[in-house]
């Protein structure tokens, strides 16, 4: 445990060294999240989509993407400048190599959500308008974890196959999938076969659900409520998560046995 703990802090200092943590996965967030806000205020309401109840889930999302990009980031430089290779003569093991990033990953996903909610509920005041309840919050919170562990070991798995030159940009590719498949600014709901292809996708589901626990409205008026589409959403992200774990390890395993 105590290896872990260490790994950990060194890979939270390497992380915070960087600027790319502090534009793209704390400010980029707060900055689109009032953007889109102020775009919603400019169509006096005509937009559900941009709403707060429907914005926030989406946000917290699409932010998650950039934790993927950071993992793959930190993994791929620790293999590309050796680091990685000098460490797996000491003690430790696979896993506890692949914990010691999934950690920091993890308190990254959790400053995002914290950023974006407390962004939410300060424009909530600017605009006057109601805001999420502290249950609604919480569950929110919770119901986003398997997303951003995916992610997590998603950007874990792409640093440990590829190069810190390929990496990033495979990861960015993901993120602009998850923007647009995810539904985070646009109403899949009314796109019929398109959003069904999206729903066997893991970024739809959880945005989906995130709007049913903050009583989002969709485009026609209509309530988001727990529906086929969530009853699979949710299925289909223990999917994804647990896939993203299992291979997480096994290929970092593999790759360190072959290095060694």
């Amino acid at each position: 445990m105590n290896r872990i703990i260490n790994f950990t802090k060194r890979n939270l200092k390497e992380v915070l060294r960087d600027p790319i943590v502090y534009i793209f996965c704390l400010a980029f967030p707060f900055v689109m999240l009032v953007l889109f806000q102020v775009i919603g205020n400019f169509t006096q309401g005509n937009t559900p989509m941009f709403n707060l109840p429907a914005l926030i889930p989406g946000i917290i999302m699409f932010s998650y993407t950039f934790v993927m990009l950071n993992m793959a980031l930190i993994v791929s430089k620790d293999r590309q400048t050796f680091f990685l290779k000098r460490l797996y003569s000491s003690p430790m093991k696979s896993y506890e190599f692949v914990l010691g990033y999934a950690i920091v990953g993890f308190l990254i996903g959790l400053a995002q959500t914290i950023i974006c909610i407390i962004s939410g509920f300060i424009l909530a005041i600017i605009s006057k308008v109601e805001y999420i309840s502290i249950i609604s919050i919480l569950l929110l919170i919770l119901s986003q974890l398997p997303i951003l562990i995916t992610f997590i070991f998603l950007g874990i798995l792409f640093g440990t196959i590829f190069n810190d030159k390929s990496a990033p940009g495979l990861c960015s590719v993901l993120i602009s999938l998850a923007g647009m498949l995810g539904g985070c600014w646009m109403p899949l709901d009314v796109m019929g076969g398109f959003e069904t292809f999206c729903s066997y996708l893991p970024f739809y589901p959880s945005v989906y659900i995130g709007r049913i626990i903050t009583n989002a409205t969709k485009t026609l008026g209509d309530f988001y409520t727990f529906d086929r589409i969530a009853v699979l959403g949710v299925i289909i992200i223990g999917i994804f998560t647990l896939i993203s774990i299992i291979l997480s390890f096994i290929t970092f395993k593999n790759k360190m046995i072959s290095d060694n």
